[in-house]
């Protein structure tokens, strides 16, 4: 999760339609082009478009998205990154066996006509970068197991994804980790999470009055300073404070601080090896063959980062394995399916060729889970705490939403304890062996 936007459009803005023929054009694709609304966009890139290049038989689609300037203040590190990504996929692919890869295919971006990546523009509010993609033909993706269609498997679905996930860490193992630009900076690290916590309890309104909690790096505190501050009125802040489900909430993480920081201080040591993550691993971000239901490709490369393989894996099960979602009010709703678990795990495990080393890597496994659980119900809860600063609230959204999404996370966390001994047991089942999609 890596941010949820505000979209409402200003008077000066260009009509959507008009916009994406604009910047539709600007691409090597033979006309005429046509662009068409893409509902299935995504939280984080607004502007998403299918577009339809040429006619009859030749005719070719394609995705069209603004790389959103309201996130990613630095677009071209976007870009960079998941160029990388891209090139890194397919010389894993090339040196795979095909009958293990199955149907993956990777993401293909369409240069300009003056022979660019992708498109720095100069929009009507200011510079805008731009991409176009290949659409990937025969695939399909599903925003969660509680969503799949009638005739779906869900054990199949999370095998999948688990296999998914163990593909595209193989296949980027050779990119440079330590040569990537951080498209998000601040994501995906507790300490920052904690930090700004730190401040919202504290009631900081101005930097001042949190100068000692606010990074050091210059880009790191332009990215992330605005989340340290308190912006909710002071009653309602007050209001918010005095919940005793929400005051439980911050005792909880601020007694398992120390537990936050694991793969963190891991990484810092050298304990675990640094690699290129996807960022954002959830379950509508993996495309799924319509033919085979076999896993096909990760999409939304924006968050492509350095960080440890863990990251993504403890996202990926924490997404997956509680099926009552973020936004179950019943809080006794939310548990960890054991069979959904197991089912990750195995497509995972089966697959893997790079994570070997049960003692030092897969033995982190249980803990990653319960760590990104634990970071993302910090990053819930300081953003209710502030008032919603970060994942805004649209207007069909219930007032509290951040406070139910931060509740939901503790409780999964409090769940996964519970719980941990009998995963270890699952994960302890597998030892890995590159297997097909299906077996």
């Amino acid at each position: 999760m890596a941010a949820e936007p505000e979209t409402r459009m200003s008077e000066f803005e260009e009509p959507p339609a008009a916009l994406a023929s604009r910047m539709a054009a600007q691409f090597d694709v033979p006309p005429p082009v046509e662009p068409f609304d893409f509902p299935q966009r995504g939280n984080i890139n607004i502007h998403t478009y299918r577009v339809v290049s040429g006619r009859g038989e030749g005719a070719r689609e394609y995705l069209l998205q603004q790389i959103n300037p309201r996130v990613f203040r630095r677009p071209a590190r976007v870009m960079a990154a998941m160029t990388a990504c891209i090139e890194a996929q397919r010389r894993g692919l090339s040196r795979r066996d095909p009958a293990r890869t199955g149907p993956w295919e990777v993401i293909r971006l369409i240069p300009t006509r003056g022979g660019a990546p992708w498109l720095d523009a100069d929009d009507l509010g200011g510079r805008s970068v731009w991409r176009l993609m290949e659409r990937i033909p025969r695939a399909q993706t599903c925003r969660s197991l509680a969503e799949l269609p009638p005739d779906a498997d869900p054990l199949r679905v999370a095998r999948e994804a688990g296999r998914a996930m163990a593909l595209f860490g193989d296949l980027v193992a050779d990119l440079d980790a330590s040569a990537l630009p951080t498209p998000l900076p601040g994501y995906r690290n507790p300490a920052v999470y904690y930090a700004q916590l730190d401040a919202v309890l504290r009631g900081a309104r101005t930097p001042d009055e949190c100068a000692d909690l606010l990074p050091s790096e210059p880009d790191l505190r332009e990215s992330t300073e605005l989340h340290f501050l308190v912006h909710a009125s002071p009653a309602e802040a007050a209001r918010r404070r005095a919940d005793p489900e929400v005051a439980r909430a911050v005792d909880t993480a601020l007694e398992h601080r120390a537990f936050a920081m694991t793969l963190l201080d891991d990484l810092a040591a050298g304990r675990l090896p640094r690699t290129a993550i996807h960022g954002d691993p959830k379950l509508d971000n993996i495309l799924f063959d319509t033919g085979t239901g076999c896993a096909k490709a990760f999409v939304d490369l924006d968050t492509v980062m350095p960080h440890t393989w863990l990251v993504d894996w403890g996202d990926l099960v924490r997404s997956l394995a509680n099926v009552a979602g973020e936004r179950e009010r019943d809080l006794d709703r939310v548990r960890v399916d054991r069979d959904v678990f197991a089912a990750i795990a195995a497509g995972f495990l089966d697959t893997s060729e790079t994570v070997r080393d049960p003692a030092a890597e897969a033995g982190r496994m249980i803990d990653a889970i319960r760590i990104q659980t634990l970071e993302l119900g910090v990053r819930f809860l300081a953003d209710y705490l502030r008032g919603d600063s970060y994942c805004r609230l649209s207007a069909t959204d219930a007032a509290d939403l951040n406070r139910l999404r931060a509740l939901v996370q503790f409780r999964l966390f409090a769940r996964l304890g519970e719980e941990a001994e009998a995963l270890r047991a699952v994960i302890a089942e597998y030892r890995g062996g590159g297997a097909p999609c299906g077996s």
